[in-house]
């Protein structure tokens, strides 16, 4: 049964593995918006052009 199942998943892609999936949109390790799976800096350009719904640059 073991065999088996191991057979099934060496058919399966590489990329389709959970913990190869990465936080990433340009390359960049750190700074991930979680929630939206992109890095800070690409955010905030987004952010401040309006592209993203329900996002809005505050100032006081």
């Amino acid at each position: 049964m073991r065999d088996k199942h191991r057979y099934k998943l060496s058919k399966l892609p590489r990329k389709s593995s959970m913990a190869r999936v990465r936080n990433r949109d340009t390359g960049r390790p750190r700074s991930v918006v979680e929630f939206f799976r992109i890095s800070r800096i690409v955010f905030r350009g987004l952010a401040s052009r309006g592209s993203l719904m329900g996002i809005k640059k505050s100032s006081w």
